[in-house]
This record gives C-alpha cells, structure tokens and sequence, in this order.
C-alpha cells in the first residue's frame, strides 16, 4: 500500500501547478518515505522532488500552524496533560474516577473528538470506551475536563487534536487552500481531528484526498464513522491481494488472529480472502515458554 501511495503522490505531482502533501502517522514513516520516493522519482531531484511535500499529520499541521498564527505550537505531552487534570482535579474536587480513567477518557473522546461542551459530552457516543458512565457521571466530569483545557491553553500547551482544530478552522473556509492534493499512508491511524484537518486543507473535488491503509493494523485509533465527517469513500475503495514482504506461511498463520474480513463504522471493508503471497518459507512455530529467561534462551537457540 505504500507502494501505491508513492506512485499516485508522484503521478499527482505531474499535473500542473500541483502542490501534493505525502503524509503518514509519524515523523520516522515520513522519513522513511524520502528516500523511497527519490528512487521513484529517478533523477529528477538529489534531495526533494519538486511539488511534493512529505510529512507526518502533526509536522504538517505544525508547519501550517505557524504560517497561519505566525508561531509553531508547543505540543502538550501526556505528562502535561496529566498534570492539567489533575490540576484541575486538585481545584474541584474529588471525582469516582481514577487518573487513568480520566486521561484516557480526555484522550479518547473529549479531545479526541474535540468536544466544544457539555451539550455535546453528554449526547457523544464514546465509540472504543469499554466502561459506560451515564449522562449524571459525564455531568460530574466536564467541569474538569473544562477546566484542564482552560489550564492547558493558559500555559500555551495546546494538545494535537487542539492544533488540528485550530488549523481546520483557520483554512476551512478559505477558498486558497495549502495544497491541491492529499495523499495519506497508514490511513487505518487516522482520527477525527487529522481527518478534519487533511480535508481543510484541499479544495473539494476529484482526486484531492487518496487514503492507503489496513484496518488489520489499526494500533492507535479506535474506528469511527468516516462518512460523518464528510468524508465518503464507500463504493470507491479497493482491496490490495498480493503481499511481497510476508511468506505464505507466516501471512497465512498471522490471518488466523483476525476475521476474513473487517469493516469500518461506515461499512467499508477489507476483505483478508484471496490474498496470496509471492514467496514461501518455513512454517512459524509456536512456542509455550515457562518465563522470559526460557523464551530467551529458545530464541537465542533457534
């Protein structure tokens, strides 16, 4: 899929006037697209390949942070926003929940879904969160994940998704927009706030936005309803059958620890049936070790 990524930013990029951002999770993927990219793009370019920008979806909203408000954000960490609530805790007063609940809640659904206010708290319908609270607990909550956000902005400390809004916004209706093409790797990492973000930043119309990715990989992103955030990729999707990097016997073991097929809120899938490899190798063993030291000392065996 990375693959394919590659060639359509390089394909987009030879439109004129093109201005493509190439994007992915995190700053090491992007890193590790450059030199991929200038092997594609031949002699064209030592160092960048002109009308393509690589970045992560948080350099490339930092970046375009600072030309809109005229200063680079300084990202809060987990440690800061940790702190902010229980700063925020501290001031209010006790609640039934621990810290991790309250962060993980602040990072899952209030800030995940950058929620304006209670209203909107109270009727969200925390997709992922295994625990339920009911509408009188969330009512308890907010005021603390209110005040953690007031703290967070006094210290100049806005979290991503905070720095995805604010960027969403400022181009959101703006009829110039950054780039004329959008072509995104590890797409399955997306959330609402990125999502948001990708869309504000390319004019609406055919081939401004291209996503490549594998729900059997999601890590980091509890799913969610693409189609409500206007983005509608039903009917428009494809499912890549040929795997080059992974043995018959090791993709066909690893495909047993998902379904033959997985989908999104929106009912886009993919469909694990069919896939083939291009190569075969030994079968994986599997191994019941009594403790770390003897699996280490069966690995360093074999």
């Amino acid at each position: 899929k990375t693959i394919v990524a590659l060639h359509r930013a390089w394909r987009l990029s030879r439109t004129p006037g093109a201005r493509v951002l190439l994007t992915t999770f995190s700053r090491p993927l992007a890193n590790h697209l450059r030199p991929k990219l200038r092997t594609l793009a031949g002699k064209s370019s030592d160092h960048a390949v002109p009308g393509i920008t690589i970045s992560s979806f948080l350099d490339s909203a930092a970046e375009l942070h600072a030309l809109a408000y005229g200063h680079e954000p300084m990202v809060a960490r987990e440690p800061d926003i940790r702190a902010s609530l229980t700063r925020a805790v501290t001031a209010l007063g006790p609640v039934d929940f621990d810290e991790t609940f309250l962060y993980t809640e602040w990072r899952d659904v209030v800030d995940g879904w950058q929620l304006p206010d209670e209203a909107s708290y109270l009727d969200v319908a925390r997709i992922g969160r295994r625990s339920r609270i009911g509408k009188g607990q969330r009512a308890a909550l907010w005021p603390i994940f209110k005040a953690a956000r007031a703290d967070l902005a006094a210290r100049s400390r806005p979290t991503a998704p905070m720095v995805f809004a604010a960027v969403a916004e400022h181009y959101g209706d703006r009829e110039n927009k950054p780039y004329t093409h959008v072509v995104v790797d590890e797409a399955q990492d997306l959330g609402p706030p990125e999502l948001r973000f990708l869309v504000s930043i390319v004019p609406a119309g055919p081939d401004a936005l291209f996503f490549a990715g594998d729900l059997g990989q999601r890590i980091f992103q509890h799913p969610f309803s693409w189609r409500q955030l206007g983005v509608e990729v039903r009917g428009r999707s494809s499912t890549l059958k040929v795997n080059y990097r992974t043995s018959h016997q090791i993709r066909s073991a690893a495909d047993r620890l998902l379904p033959g097929r997985l989908e999104n809120p929106d009912g886009v899938g993919d469909d694990r049936r069919g896939t083939v490899s291009l190569f075969g190798g030994p079968a994986p063993e599997v191994l019941r070790c009594e403790d770390e030291a003897d699996e280490t000392a069966r690995v360093a065996s074999w």
